[in-house]
């Protein structure tokens, strides 16, 4: 690779570095934060229904009344400022321009098109600013990104296509993800099922009994119930799942494909490699599409 070529391709590698980081800040920041919205709109109904159990006549009962109070005010507060549209949107927008930028950087070291010429170098530059320009309002959220000594991989054939983006993609990301997620779905799929069996048993007991001290836990539970429900909602378990192990197919089939052609030629390489990459592409505006559709749910 001549000086040029290695430098455009190191200054691009390091650019998407700098936005990866980034995303990986602001998801953590989101998940937090989404976390933290359904603590408090729980601890909120449990504080204030014990309150009601306890007796606000004494001090107990109005210290878990002030509490779950404060709990359900901080719940909707949370999901505006740091929930809202403008910050999901922030979040997938940054998360895009770090994948563009890694996926041609793959283009560039294969050869793929539009790579594929002499004047590759300016064109790889071209493409970046291109990227950068679209997330321009959001340079801020790269500042204080430390100076990541990532060396670009070693990547110059489709060998070196497969060991380092196309087989770790497939299995150390798609599927390693979809598991997780799916893991996650049913942990909370699970205490949402739980929920609402426990608020239909406190129900039927209420409706039975008469006791007006189980039915007033109804409520509560209800509330509880809602806000898992929510965030199920919000995290999009499911989506992510079957966008991922959708994808994961998609490439294998295209792994397999290769696999089983004789043709190595440099352009037969050149098309899998944009295959593969147009694959990701897709799947990365697929799930941006779906987390700037819907406002998170409140």
């Amino acid at each position: 690779m001549e000086q040029a070529d290695r430098s455009a391709v190191g200054a691009v590698w390091r650019e998407h570095r700098r936005w990866s980081f980034a995303a990986g800040n602001t998801k953590r920041s989101i998940t937090f934060w989404r976390t933290a919205a359904l603590a408090a709109s729980v601890c909120g109904a449990v504080l204030t229904t014990a309150a009601v159990q306890v007796g606000l006549g004494g001090v107990p009962g109005r210290a878990l009344a002030t509490a779950g109070a404060v709990a359900l005010a901080l719940a909707p507060v949370v999901r505006v400022a740091r929930l809202g549209p403008d910050r999901i949107e922030a979040w997938t927008r940054v998360r895009a321009a770090s994948e563009a930028l890694k996926a041609q950087v793959y283009l560039f070291l294969t050869g793929a098109q539009p790579y594929d010429g002499p004047d590759r170098a300016p064109r790889l530059r071209a493409r970046a600013t291109a990227v950068a320009d679209d997330v321009a309002d959001l340079a801020g959220m790269t500042l204080g990104t430390p100076d990541l000594d990532i060396p670009v991989p070693p990547v110059g054939d489709v060998a070196g296509y497969l060991a380092h983006r196309l087989r770790p993609q497939i299995d150390g990301y798609y599927r390693a993800g979809a598991a997780r997620q799916q893991r996650l779905m049913v942990r909370f799929r699970s205490a949402e099922f739980a929920i609402a069996a426990v608020g239909a048993v406190l129900g039927a007991l209420a409706a039975t009994t008469g006791a007006g001290g189980v039915g007033v836990w109804v409520s509560a539970v209800t509330v509880v119930g809602a806000s898992v429900t929510a965030h199920i909602a919000a995290a999009r378990y499911e989506h992510l799942v079957v966008s991922y192990l959708a994808t994961a197919r998609r490439l294998a089939a295209l792994l397999e494909e290769w696999e089983a052609t004789a043709d190595r030629s440099p352009a037969a390489a050149a098309a899998f490699v944009s295959a593969c990459e147009e694959v990701i592409s897709r799947e990365n505006e697929s799930w941006l599409a779906a987390w700037t559709h819907d406002r998170e749910p409140g």
